[in-house]
């Protein structure tokens, strides 16, 4: 399943498989009951990402059986996932960011500091762990935390540094960021900000807004899409583009148009360019 999944989304899958195909032996799955499963939850009033996520992990399952020989093969390879509506929200600007930033919890305040510096999910930095931490190169490693199961390293600002810092490491505690009352890491921290964030006047953001805040900035001062994709730990910079080229669409115009005019008065030595001899 899924490698950022929490346990109890893993268990609320299973649980909802096991008593939507109890009667169906394995080796007789066939892609009409992943069909029939849609139409049980769209009818259930489900959005197509919520059951695109269900798919992906059935699909998961079956290519796990079928690699240990459970079944003869994984009925759902050629599975498709639904289609799902883009969500257009307003652009997550540093201003907004920041008024949220201040209505926060000091002791969540780090966590979503290194969320924004770094473009890392929630998850990762939850589950950040000192030994993740390079503070002679500068960058912080998320190994095969990702939804895809890489790894991925992205870059430590002064902001994401200083922000670790302002919390002493506990001793016995391999987390970053933990709960001062028990020394144990922070299992959620969802109740924080959707406080900090209605206290702000924006409660339209998301955690998740936070990565395009960090990729919307890094494009805005021209680093190239596969850079941001490999940050952000992507399987393909169309996926990249999909999501965050959108909200700095001048961002690759502003890179070129340098680069074309310094090269042209390099190799013209200041002559007009866009004449012609008789």
């Amino acid at each position: 399943m899924a490698r950022n999944k929490s346990t109890a989304a893993k268990k609320s899958f299973l649980t909802r498989f096991k008593g939507r195909f109890r009667n169906i032996p394995p080796k007789a799955f066939r892609m009409l009951h992943a069909d029939r499963y849609v139409s049980w939850r769209r009818d259930a009033g489900m959005s197509n990402s919520t059951i695109n996520r269900e798919l992906a992990c059935l699909r998961h399952m079956f290519a796990w059986a079928a690699k240990r020989g459970y079944v003869d093969r994984n009925p759902l390879k050629a599975l498709e996932l639904l289609e799902e509506q883009e969500w257009a929200g307003p652009k997550p600007t540093d201003e907004v960011v920041q008024a949220v930033f201040d209505k926060l919890d000091p002791r969540f305040l780090p966590i979503f500091v290194v969320i924004r510096e770094t473009g890392a999910r929630r998850g990762e930095v939850l589950g950040l762990q000192h030994w993740q931490i390079d503070r002679q190169s500068r960058i912080v490693t998320f190994a095969k935390r990702t939804k895809n199961g890489k790894t991925t390293v992205a870059p430590l600002t002064q902001r994401a540094l200083d922000a670790i810092d302002s919390v002493p490491p506990f001793p016995g505690c391999e987390y970053v960021f933990y709960n001062p009352e028990t020394g144990t890491r922070w299992s959620d921290a969802r109740k924080p900000w959707d406080a900090a964030r209605k206290a702000a006047g924006y409660p339209w953001l998301r955690v998740r807004d936070l990565r395009p805040a960090f990729a919307t900035e890094a494009a805005d001062r021209g680093a190239p899409m596969h850079f941001i994709q490999s940050a952000l730990g992507h399987g393909s910079v169309a996926v990249t583009e999909k999501y965050y080229a959108k909200y700095a669409p001048e961002a690759a115009a502003k890179q070129l148009l340098p680069v074309i005019e310094g090269g042209r008065n390099r190799m013209s030595g200041g002559t007009k360019t866009g004449t012609t001899g008789d």
